[in-house]
């Protein structure tokens, strides 16, 4: 097991800087998340620490040592890609075992240790299959187990369960879960899919533009977003924003959108503040009488998910629908006139440069 840490890494191809001077420490058994749009430089980090890309600035150390310029063979560390890349004309048994037989490691040796990391992924069953008999996440598993048998340090996951159905990817992010609890070892995992990152992420890194937007826990990120980047792109659905400017009455601040006031709970604005951004999660807009609440809102459309819903409303506060989260048999249906009551005590309000203010 081993720490990472990438002290002012960049990476530039050509002219055009794709990482920028990234500083990260990535802690002993620790289950990193990247997270961000298509295109941010997540995959290229990844690539960098495993030794797959050249790095344009900057060092990288596992374990202490510094392997900025060491070959990714000899740096103790193992990559799951999106793509199986299994040998189809070789069996479950000789795909996980097949960079133990070019290390010449003894027969009975690869034989052994084939059969450990099957029992620990549950594919012990399927060793004298082919790749072409299996499911996508019996390959996948296939491949992880691949990576566990070289015994690696550090575990580079690049998208794995991008090529799986819906299903399918929550059991294999279960898998995963229960694969680092096991092993107990240092792990980093790049996604697009945020809901992956909230499920499996000890600390998320929000990557936007080869930066590093916020690093911190889940719930850190979901419940104090340091900006509105972040703060729509965690969650599912994603943080209502409502255009505003801040005004104080009575001494209490509050948010002017258009002709409606929304009182902020009291606390400190800083000075100066004037046009700002309000963000609200669906969770803390609740359904009240119509000409109760902070403003109206009209039922658009109604998602009935199962054990809740997602309710779009038109209120004239801004372009698009706000969105609701309620709990099923709410009542509500399309055209509906309602009143719409937020949450005080969880609104986030962001400035003109889209920077969390409070």
């Amino acid at each position: 097991m081993a720490d990472v840490r990438l002290d002012g890494v960049a990476k530039a191809f050509g002219s055009v800087q794709v990482i920028n001077d990234l500083n990260l420490a990535v802690d002993d058994g620790e289950l990193l998340v990247f997270v961000g749009p298509s295109g941010c430089g997540k995959s290229t980090m990844l690539r960098m620490i495993s030794g797959l890309e050249d790095v344009t600035r900057g060092r990288i150390m596992i374990g202490g040592r510094d392997v900025t310029h060491v070959a990714p063979s000899r740096r103790r560390v193992a990559m799951v890609f999106q793509s199986y890349a299994l040998f189809p004309h070789m069996s479950v048994a000789d795909n996980i075992g097949f960079g133990l037989k070019l290390a010449r490691t003894p027969p009975a040796e690869i034989r052994r240790r084939v059969a450990e990391v099957a029992r620990t992924l549950q594919i012990d069953p399927l060793l004298d299959r082919k790749p072409r008999q299996l499911s996508g996440g019996q390959r996948q598993r296939v491949a992880i187990g691949r990576s566990i048998i070289r015994n690696p340090e550090v575990f580079l996951f690049d998208e794995p369960l991008s090529n799986l159905d819906a299903a399918l990817r929550i059991r294999m992010r279960l898998e995963i879960a229960r694969l680092h609890n096991r092993l107990g070892v240092t792990m980093i995992y790049v996604t697009h899919d945020q809901t992956e990152a909230m499920t499996l992420a000890d600390r998320i890194a929000v990557v936007n533009g080869g930066s590093i937007e916020q690093l911190g826990s889940p719930m850190e990120l979901y419940d104090r977003p340091a900006n509105l980047f972040v703060a729509r792109f965690i969650g599912a659905p994603s943080m209502n924003v409502i255009p505003g400017t801040v005004t104080v009455e009575g001494g209490v601040p509050a948010i002017a959108c258009g002709e409606t006031r929304i009182r902020l709970s009291a606390g400190p604005v800083p000075p100066g503040t004037s046009d700002a951004t309000l963000g609200v999660r669906p969770e803390h807009l609740s359904a009240v009488n119509k000409g109760e609440g902070d403003f109206a809102g009209r039922v658009e459309i109604v998602e009935d998910l199962g054990a809740e819903s997602l309710v779009y409303l038109q209120t004239g506060l801004m372009a698009d629908s706000l969105t609701m989260r309620v709990t099923a048999g709410s009542g509500l249906s399309a055209g509906d006139a309602i009143g719409v009551r937020l949450d005080p005590a969880r609104l986030h309000l962001f400035d003109s440069r889209g920077l969390a203010i409070r």
